[in-house]
Protein backbone atom coordinates (compact mmCIF):
# COMPACT_ATOMS: atom_id res chain seq x y z
CA UNK A 1 0.00 0.00 0.00
CA UNK A 2 2.50 2.52 1.18
CA UNK A 3 4.61 1.54 -2.45
CA UNK A 4 1.11 2.48 -4.56
CA UNK A 5 0.59 5.58 -2.46
CA UNK A 6 4.37 6.84 -3.33
CA UNK A 7 3.96 5.37 -6.78
CA UNK A 8 0.56 8.14 -7.49
CA UNK A 9 2.94 10.65 -5.75
CA UNK A 10 5.42 10.16 -8.12
CA UNK A 11 3.74 9.68 -11.04
CA UNK A 12 1.36 13.34 -10.04
CA UNK A 13 4.97 14.95 -10.01
CA UNK A 14 6.04 13.66 -13.19
CA UNK A 15 2.94 14.14 -15.19
CA UNK A 16 2.35 17.98 -14.56
CA UNK A 17 0.12 20.31 -16.53
CA UNK A 18 2.98 21.03 -18.25
CA UNK A 19 4.39 17.37 -19.15
CA UNK A 20 1.14 16.62 -20.77
CA UNK A 21 0.69 19.74 -22.42
CA UNK A 22 4.23 19.15 -23.81
CA UNK A 23 3.38 15.41 -25.06
CA UNK A 24 0.12 16.41 -26.62
CA UNK A 25 1.84 19.42 -28.37
CA UNK A 26 4.88 17.13 -29.77
CA UNK A 27 2.32 14.49 -31.23
CA UNK A 28 0.35 17.62 -33.01
CA UNK A 29 3.60 19.08 -34.03
CA UNK A 30 4.45 16.30 -36.05
CA UNK A 31 1.09 15.23 -37.47
CA UNK A 32 0.63 18.71 -38.30
CA UNK A 33 4.01 19.21 -40.01
CA UNK A 34 3.70 15.73 -41.56
CA UNK A 35 0.50 16.30 -43.37
CA UNK A 36 1.89 20.14 -44.13
CA UNK A 37 4.48 18.88 -46.28
CA UNK A 38 2.77 15.73 -47.68
CA UNK A 39 0.43 19.04 -48.74
CA UNK A 40 3.57 20.78 -50.21
CA UNK A 41 4.22 17.38 -51.95
CA UNK A 42 0.98 16.57 -53.33
CA UNK A 43 0.70 20.09 -55.01
CA UNK A 44 4.02 20.13 -56.19
CA UNK A 45 3.61 17.15 -58.08
CA UNK A 46 0.13 18.18 -58.99
CA UNK A 47 1.11 21.67 -60.40
CA UNK A 48 4.78 20.14 -61.61
CA UNK A 49 3.34 20.59 -65.84
CA UNK A 50 5.75 19.72 -68.74
CA UNK A 51 5.79 22.41 -71.62
CA UNK A 52 7.72 21.42 -75.01
CA UNK A 53 8.45 24.15 -77.46
CA UNK A 54 8.31 22.43 -80.84
CA UNK A 55 11.22 23.90 -83.49
CA UNK A 56 11.02 21.38 -85.88
CA UNK A 57 7.17 21.68 -86.83
CA UNK A 58 7.82 18.16 -89.01
CA UNK A 59 5.12 15.79 -89.92
CA UNK A 60 6.70 13.05 -87.57
CA UNK A 61 7.09 15.78 -84.83
CA UNK A 62 3.41 16.47 -84.89
CA UNK A 63 2.63 13.00 -84.79
CA UNK A 64 4.54 12.34 -82.22
CA UNK A 65 3.43 15.23 -79.91
CA UNK A 66 -0.20 14.04 -80.59
CA UNK A 67 0.48 10.51 -79.26
CA UNK A 68 2.65 11.14 -76.15
CA UNK A 69 -0.72 10.86 -73.87
CA UNK A 70 -0.72 7.49 -74.78
CA UNK A 71 2.90 7.10 -73.50
CA UNK A 72 2.14 8.93 -69.79
CA UNK A 73 3.16 12.20 -70.87
CA UNK A 74 0.66 15.38 -72.04
CA UNK A 75 2.59 18.19 -72.57
CA UNK A 76 1.73 22.36 -72.85
CA UNK A 77 2.58 23.52 -76.60
CA UNK A 78 4.66 26.93 -75.83
CA UNK A 79 4.95 29.36 -78.52
CA UNK A 80 6.25 32.55 -77.12
CA UNK A 81 9.85 33.21 -76.76
CA UNK A 82 11.51 34.41 -73.26
CA UNK A 83 13.42 32.76 -70.62
CA UNK A 84 11.46 30.73 -68.05
CA UNK A 85 11.51 33.17 -65.52
CA UNK A 86 9.50 35.57 -68.24
CA UNK A 87 6.97 33.39 -69.26
CA UNK A 88 6.61 31.73 -65.67
CA UNK A 89 7.21 28.62 -66.48
CA UNK A 90 9.50 25.83 -63.85
CA UNK A 91 10.86 23.32 -67.17
CA UNK A 92 10.80 23.34 -70.77
CA UNK A 93 11.42 20.77 -72.93
CA UNK A 94 13.06 21.93 -76.69
CA UNK A 95 12.34 20.18 -79.76
CA UNK A 96 15.09 21.57 -82.45
CA UNK A 97 15.17 21.84 -85.79
CA UNK A 98 15.48 18.75 -87.95
CA UNK A 99 14.28 16.50 -85.27
CA UNK A 100 11.72 14.13 -87.26
CA UNK A 101 14.16 13.94 -90.06
CA UNK A 102 17.61 12.97 -87.85
CA UNK A 103 14.82 10.00 -86.83
CA UNK A 104 12.82 9.16 -89.76
CA UNK A 105 16.26 9.09 -92.05
CA UNK A 106 18.74 7.69 -89.11
CA UNK A 107 21.54 10.26 -89.62
CA UNK A 108 23.18 12.38 -87.06
CA UNK A 109 21.46 12.70 -83.69
CA UNK A 110 20.20 15.97 -82.71
CA UNK A 111 20.16 16.81 -78.90
CA UNK A 112 16.53 17.39 -77.08
CA UNK A 113 16.82 20.29 -74.89
CA UNK A 114 15.67 20.35 -71.36
CA UNK A 115 16.00 23.56 -69.43
CA UNK A 116 14.33 23.55 -65.61
CA UNK A 117 14.31 26.66 -63.57
CA UNK A 118 15.83 26.85 -60.13
CA UNK A 119 14.26 29.47 -57.60
CA UNK A 120 14.64 27.90 -54.22
CA UNK A 121 16.15 24.88 -52.12
CA UNK A 122 13.76 22.23 -50.90
CA UNK A 123 12.22 18.80 -52.29
CA UNK A 124 9.64 20.12 -54.11
CA UNK A 125 11.91 22.27 -56.29
CA UNK A 126 13.37 19.46 -57.79
CA UNK A 127 9.89 18.18 -58.97
CA UNK A 128 9.72 20.48 -62.05
CA UNK A 129 13.36 19.05 -63.33
CA UNK A 130 11.52 15.31 -62.71
CA UNK A 131 8.51 16.11 -64.91
CA UNK A 132 10.37 17.53 -67.50
CA UNK A 133 13.24 14.26 -67.12
CA UNK A 134 9.83 12.33 -67.14
CA UNK A 135 8.04 14.14 -70.42
CA UNK A 136 11.88 13.05 -71.93
CA UNK A 137 11.39 9.19 -71.25
CA UNK A 138 7.86 9.16 -72.97
CA UNK A 139 9.79 11.17 -75.88
CA UNK A 140 12.27 8.51 -75.90
CA UNK A 141 9.68 5.49 -75.79
CA UNK A 142 8.09 6.77 -78.80
CA UNK A 143 11.47 7.29 -80.97
CA UNK A 144 12.37 3.98 -80.16
CA UNK A 145 9.05 2.14 -80.70
CA UNK A 146 9.36 4.04 -84.09
CA UNK A 147 12.64 3.35 -85.31
CA UNK A 148 12.15 -0.34 -84.44
CA UNK A 149 8.81 -1.10 -85.79
CA UNK A 150 8.55 1.70 -88.86
CA UNK A 151 12.18 2.74 -89.82
CA UNK A 152 13.71 -1.41 -89.13
CA UNK A 153 10.64 -3.07 -89.67
CA UNK A 154 11.33 -6.02 -87.01
CA UNK A 155 8.72 -8.55 -86.38
CA UNK A 156 7.39 -9.15 -83.05
CA UNK A 157 9.19 -12.13 -82.30
CA UNK A 158 12.06 -9.94 -83.24
CA UNK A 159 10.81 -7.05 -80.77
CA UNK A 160 10.75 -9.18 -78.10
CA UNK A 161 14.07 -10.29 -78.08
CA UNK A 162 15.26 -7.15 -78.25
CA UNK A 163 13.26 -5.83 -75.13
CA UNK A 164 14.03 -9.22 -73.06
CA UNK A 165 16.96 -10.44 -74.45
CA UNK A 166 17.07 -12.95 -71.13
CA UNK A 167 14.85 -14.53 -68.83
CA UNK A 168 15.91 -12.67 -65.17
CA UNK A 169 15.14 -14.20 -62.00
CA UNK A 170 16.01 -12.51 -58.71
CA UNK A 171 16.54 -15.08 -55.81
CA UNK A 172 17.23 -14.31 -52.38
CA UNK A 173 19.10 -16.99 -49.54
CA UNK A 174 18.87 -16.43 -45.85
CA UNK A 175 19.33 -18.95 -43.08
CA UNK A 176 19.43 -21.58 -45.24
CA UNK A 177 16.16 -21.43 -47.61
CA UNK A 178 15.88 -19.58 -50.80
CA UNK A 179 12.95 -18.18 -52.15
CA UNK A 180 12.30 -16.41 -55.40
CA UNK A 181 11.79 -13.08 -54.00
CA UNK A 182 13.46 -9.97 -54.74
CA UNK A 183 16.15 -8.90 -52.38
CA UNK A 184 15.31 -5.00 -52.50
CA UNK A 185 12.29 -5.53 -51.28
CA UNK A 186 13.34 -7.29 -48.41
CA UNK A 187 15.52 -4.89 -47.28
CA UNK A 188 13.23 -2.55 -47.36
CA UNK A 189 11.36 -4.06 -44.44
CA UNK A 190 14.95 -5.00 -42.70
CA UNK A 191 16.07 -0.99 -43.29
CA UNK A 192 12.39 -0.33 -41.72
CA UNK A 193 12.98 -2.53 -38.59
CA UNK A 194 16.63 -1.43 -38.13
CA UNK A 195 15.32 2.21 -37.96
CA UNK A 196 12.07 1.85 -36.16
CA UNK A 197 13.09 -0.31 -33.07
CA UNK A 198 16.08 1.36 -32.11
CA UNK A 199 14.17 4.62 -32.63
CA UNK A 200 11.99 3.45 -29.78
CA UNK A 201 14.71 2.17 -27.45
CA UNK A 202 16.36 5.00 -28.11
CA UNK A 203 13.62 7.71 -27.16
CA UNK A 204 12.64 4.93 -23.86
CA UNK A 205 16.15 5.22 -22.26
CA UNK A 206 17.02 8.59 -23.18
CA UNK A 207 13.54 10.05 -21.94
CA UNK A 208 13.13 7.56 -18.97
CA UNK A 209 17.30 8.31 -17.92
CA UNK A 210 16.27 12.27 -18.25
CA UNK A 211 12.92 11.90 -15.74
CA UNK A 212 15.02 9.90 -13.05
CA UNK A 213 17.88 11.76 -13.03
CA UNK A 214 16.04 15.14 -12.94
CA UNK A 215 13.64 14.08 -10.16
CA UNK A 216 16.69 12.19 -7.90
CA UNK A 217 18.76 15.34 -8.16
CA UNK A 218 15.76 17.98 -8.04
CA UNK A 219 14.63 16.45 -4.51
CA UNK A 220 18.49 16.15 -3.36
CA UNK A 221 19.08 19.61 -4.18
CA UNK A 222 15.57 20.90 -2.54
CA UNK A 223 16.39 18.76 0.68
CA UNK A 224 12.92 16.94 0.21
CA UNK A 225 14.76 13.78 -0.09
CA UNK A 226 16.47 13.74 3.17
CA UNK A 227 12.45 14.41 4.49
CA UNK A 228 10.95 11.44 2.04
CA UNK A 229 13.56 8.97 3.00
CA UNK A 230 13.22 10.15 7.07
CA UNK A 231 9.46 8.88 6.83
CA UNK A 232 8.48 5.74 7.82
CA UNK A 233 9.05 3.92 4.75
CA UNK A 234 11.40 1.55 3.40
CA UNK A 235 13.97 2.83 1.00
CA UNK A 236 13.49 0.35 -0.88
CA UNK A 237 9.98 0.99 -1.61
CA UNK A 238 10.59 4.82 -2.65
CA UNK A 239 13.28 3.72 -5.34
CA UNK A 240 10.81 1.32 -6.63
CA UNK A 241 8.08 3.76 -7.24
CA UNK A 242 10.30 6.56 -8.65
CA UNK A 243 11.76 3.60 -10.77
CA UNK A 244 8.31 2.44 -11.79
CA UNK A 245 6.43 6.03 -12.30
CA UNK A 246 9.94 7.07 -14.36
CA UNK A 247 9.12 3.81 -16.37
CA UNK A 248 5.35 4.54 -17.15
CA UNK A 249 5.99 7.71 -18.05
CA UNK A 250 8.75 7.49 -20.60
CA UNK A 251 6.45 4.62 -22.26
CA UNK A 252 4.07 7.43 -22.76
CA UNK A 253 6.65 9.80 -23.81
CA UNK A 254 7.83 7.21 -26.15
CA UNK A 255 4.66 5.47 -27.24
CA UNK A 256 3.59 9.37 -28.75
CA UNK A 257 6.90 10.36 -30.58
CA UNK A 258 7.13 7.18 -32.35
CA UNK A 259 3.51 7.65 -33.14
CA UNK A 260 4.07 11.35 -33.69
CA UNK A 261 6.85 10.47 -36.01
CA UNK A 262 5.14 7.57 -37.91
CA UNK A 263 2.38 10.05 -39.11
CA UNK A 264 4.89 12.82 -39.85
CA UNK A 265 6.82 10.33 -41.75
CA UNK A 266 3.80 9.15 -44.20
CA UNK A 267 2.12 12.64 -44.25
CA UNK A 268 5.29 13.62 -45.19
CA UNK A 269 5.10 11.74 -47.93
CA UNK A 270 2.20 12.28 -49.17
CA UNK A 271 -0.51 10.82 -51.44
CA UNK A 272 0.28 10.56 -54.52
CA UNK A 273 3.98 9.49 -53.67
CA UNK A 274 2.21 6.54 -51.44
CA UNK A 275 0.24 5.82 -54.44
CA UNK A 276 3.15 5.35 -56.41
CA UNK A 277 4.97 3.39 -54.54
CA UNK A 278 1.80 0.88 -53.61
CA UNK A 279 1.86 0.36 -57.46
CA UNK A 280 5.47 -0.31 -57.11
CA UNK A 281 5.13 -2.54 -54.72
CA UNK A 282 1.98 -4.79 -56.32
CA UNK A 283 3.97 -4.99 -59.68
CA UNK A 284 7.08 -6.33 -58.18
CA UNK A 285 5.15 -8.77 -56.17
CA UNK A 286 3.30 -9.82 -59.11
CA UNK A 287 6.01 -10.16 -60.96
CA UNK A 288 7.78 -12.32 -58.31
CA UNK A 289 4.48 -13.87 -57.40
CA UNK A 290 4.96 -13.92 -53.68
CA UNK A 291 4.64 -11.76 -51.11
CA UNK A 292 6.80 -10.06 -48.93
CA UNK A 293 5.04 -11.83 -45.89
CA UNK A 294 5.28 -15.08 -47.21
CA UNK A 295 8.37 -14.59 -48.55
CA UNK A 296 10.16 -13.76 -44.55
CA UNK A 297 8.28 -16.93 -44.03
CA UNK A 298 9.29 -19.15 -46.35
CA UNK A 299 13.36 -17.64 -45.74
CA UNK A 300 12.43 -18.41 -41.84
CA UNK A 301 13.08 -14.56 -40.81
CA UNK A 302 9.25 -13.98 -39.69
CA UNK A 303 8.65 -13.38 -36.01
CA UNK A 304 6.43 -15.23 -33.93
CA UNK A 305 4.50 -14.12 -30.36
CA UNK A 306 7.29 -16.04 -28.84
CA UNK A 307 10.14 -13.66 -30.40
CA UNK A 308 8.36 -10.32 -29.93
CA UNK A 309 8.10 -11.46 -26.26
CA UNK A 310 11.73 -12.38 -26.04
CA UNK A 311 12.16 -8.89 -27.67
CA UNK A 312 9.55 -6.84 -25.00
CA UNK A 313 11.80 -9.09 -22.53
CA UNK A 314 15.02 -7.33 -23.63
CA UNK A 315 13.28 -3.66 -23.80
CA UNK A 316 12.67 -4.12 -20.23
CA UNK A 317 16.01 -5.29 -19.32
CA UNK A 318 16.95 -2.45 -21.35
CA UNK A 319 14.90 0.45 -20.20
CA UNK A 320 16.00 -0.87 -16.32
CA UNK A 321 19.85 -0.59 -16.92
CA UNK A 322 19.21 2.91 -17.91
CA UNK A 323 17.03 3.89 -14.76
CA UNK A 324 19.26 2.17 -12.65
CA UNK A 325 22.36 4.06 -14.01
CA UNK A 326 20.35 7.30 -14.32
CA UNK A 327 19.60 7.04 -10.44
CA UNK A 328 23.66 6.59 -9.53
CA UNK A 329 24.40 9.78 -11.50
CA UNK A 330 21.44 11.62 -10.48
CA UNK A 331 22.12 11.14 -6.89
CA UNK A 332 25.77 12.94 -7.75
CA UNK A 333 24.17 15.95 -8.70
CA UNK A 334 24.95 18.71 -6.93
CA UNK A 335 23.24 21.86 -9.67
CA UNK A 336 21.60 21.91 -13.14
CA UNK A 337 24.72 22.09 -14.85
CA UNK A 338 25.63 18.85 -13.22
CA UNK A 339 22.42 17.38 -14.76
CA UNK A 340 22.83 17.97 -17.58
CA UNK A 341 26.77 16.73 -17.85
CA UNK A 342 25.79 13.35 -15.81
CA UNK A 343 23.19 12.56 -18.43
CA UNK A 344 26.06 12.29 -21.37
CA UNK A 345 27.36 9.63 -20.55
CA UNK A 346 23.76 7.81 -20.62
CA UNK A 347 23.20 9.51 -23.80
CA UNK A 348 26.74 8.43 -25.61
CA UNK A 349 25.83 4.96 -24.32
CA UNK A 350 22.21 4.95 -26.11
CA UNK A 351 23.25 6.83 -29.54
CA UNK A 352 26.56 5.28 -30.69
CA UNK A 353 24.76 1.71 -31.21
CA UNK A 354 21.87 3.49 -32.19
CA UNK A 355 23.69 5.40 -35.28
CA UNK A 356 25.56 2.53 -35.49
CA UNK A 357 22.89 0.03 -35.95
CA UNK A 358 21.37 2.05 -38.41
CA UNK A 359 23.97 2.02 -41.19
CA UNK A 360 25.99 -1.59 -39.86
CA UNK A 361 25.88 -4.77 -38.95
CA UNK A 362 27.22 -5.41 -35.87
CA UNK A 363 28.00 -8.97 -36.39
CA UNK A 364 29.90 -8.16 -39.25
CA UNK A 365 32.73 -5.84 -37.42
CA UNK A 366 36.06 -7.29 -37.02
CA UNK A 367 36.74 -9.00 -33.55
CA UNK A 368 37.52 -5.58 -31.27
CA UNK A 369 35.11 -3.06 -32.59
CA UNK A 370 32.24 -5.65 -32.80
CA UNK A 371 33.19 -6.65 -28.35
CA UNK A 372 33.75 -3.02 -27.75
CA UNK A 373 30.08 -2.75 -29.29
CA UNK A 374 28.65 -5.60 -27.32
CA UNK A 375 29.99 -4.10 -23.98
CA UNK A 376 27.44 -1.45 -24.01
CA UNK A 377 24.55 -3.21 -23.01
CA UNK A 378 21.98 -1.34 -25.30
CA UNK A 379 23.83 -2.29 -28.10
CA UNK A 380 22.45 -5.89 -27.78
CA UNK A 381 18.52 -4.53 -27.81
CA UNK A 382 18.92 -2.80 -30.86
CA UNK A 383 20.37 -6.04 -32.65
CA UNK A 384 17.99 -8.47 -31.16
CA UNK A 385 15.35 -8.43 -33.77
CA UNK A 386 18.27 -8.95 -36.45
CA UNK A 387 19.57 -12.21 -34.34
CA UNK A 388 16.38 -13.63 -34.02
CA UNK A 389 15.08 -13.37 -37.84
CA UNK A 390 18.98 -14.52 -38.69
CA UNK A 391 18.83 -17.03 -36.48
CA UNK A 392 22.01 -16.12 -34.32
CA UNK A 393 20.31 -17.00 -31.24
CA UNK A 394 23.66 -17.61 -29.50
CA UNK A 395 24.09 -13.93 -30.01
CA UNK A 396 20.64 -13.04 -28.23
CA UNK A 397 20.54 -15.24 -25.53
CA UNK A 398 24.24 -14.00 -24.66
CA UNK A 399 22.96 -10.58 -24.91
CA UNK A 400 20.07 -10.99 -22.27
CA UNK A 401 22.29 -12.90 -19.70
CA UNK A 402 24.72 -10.05 -19.67
CA UNK A 403 22.26 -7.26 -19.54
CA UNK A 404 20.74 -9.13 -16.86
CA UNK A 405 23.79 -9.20 -14.78
CA UNK A 406 24.94 -5.61 -15.85
CA UNK A 407 21.14 -4.95 -14.57
CA UNK A 408 21.48 -7.02 -11.48
CA UNK A 409 25.07 -4.98 -10.66
CA UNK A 410 24.12 -1.28 -11.26
CA UNK A 411 20.89 -1.97 -9.45
CA UNK A 412 22.45 -3.47 -6.53
CA UNK A 413 25.13 -0.52 -6.57
CA UNK A 414 21.48 2.04 -6.43
CA UNK A 415 19.79 0.06 -3.77
CA UNK A 416 23.14 0.37 -1.59
CA UNK A 417 23.46 4.02 -2.08
CA UNK A 418 19.32 4.09 -1.28
CA UNK A 419 20.16 2.17 2.28
CA UNK A 420 23.14 4.25 3.18
CA UNK A 421 23.82 8.00 3.93
CA UNK A 422 26.21 7.94 0.94
CA UNK A 423 23.19 9.01 -1.20
CA UNK A 424 23.63 12.56 0.80
CA UNK A 425 27.30 12.83 0.45
CA UNK A 426 27.83 11.99 -3.19
CA UNK A 427 28.45 14.43 -5.46
CA UNK A 428 29.51 16.05 -8.92
CA UNK A 429 30.10 19.42 -9.35
CA UNK A 430 31.19 21.49 -12.38
CA UNK A 431 32.16 24.55 -10.30
CA UNK A 432 35.14 23.36 -7.84
CA UNK A 433 36.15 27.09 -6.53
CA UNK A 434 35.23 27.42 -2.44
CA UNK A 435 33.15 29.61 -1.18
CA UNK A 436 33.80 32.78 -0.51
CA UNK A 437 32.19 33.23 3.04
CA UNK A 438 34.88 30.22 3.86
CA UNK A 439 37.38 32.15 2.40
CA UNK A 440 37.18 35.18 4.14
CA UNK A 441 37.11 32.99 7.65
CA UNK A 442 40.17 31.23 6.84
CA UNK A 443 41.69 33.91 6.06
CA UNK A 444 40.71 36.06 9.31
CA UNK A 445 41.75 32.98 11.36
Amino acid sequence: MKLGNLFKKEIKELLSPQAIFSIIFTCLLFVILGQFMGGVMDEAINNSTVNIRNLDNSEFTEKMLAALPDYGADPVIITEEGSLDELGLKNLVIIPEGFGDSVEKGGEKIKLQCVSLVNGGGLSSTMSSMSASSLIGSIYDYVDEYTRTERLELTEEELSLLDEPMIYAEYTEANGNTVEFSANMLQSVLMTQSMIAPMAVFFLVMMAAQMIMTAISTEKIDKTLETLLSAPVSRLSVLMAKLLAALVVALLNAATMIVGMLFYIQGMIGSAVQAEMADLSAAEMSADGISQAAALSELGMSLSAGDIILFGVQLFLTIAIGLSISLILGAMATDVKSVQTLTLPVMMMTMIPFFLTMFADVNSLSPVPRLVMYLIPFTHTYTALNNIMFGHMGIFWGGLVYQLIFFLVCMYMAVKMFTTDRLFTMSFSLDNRKPKGRSREKTAE
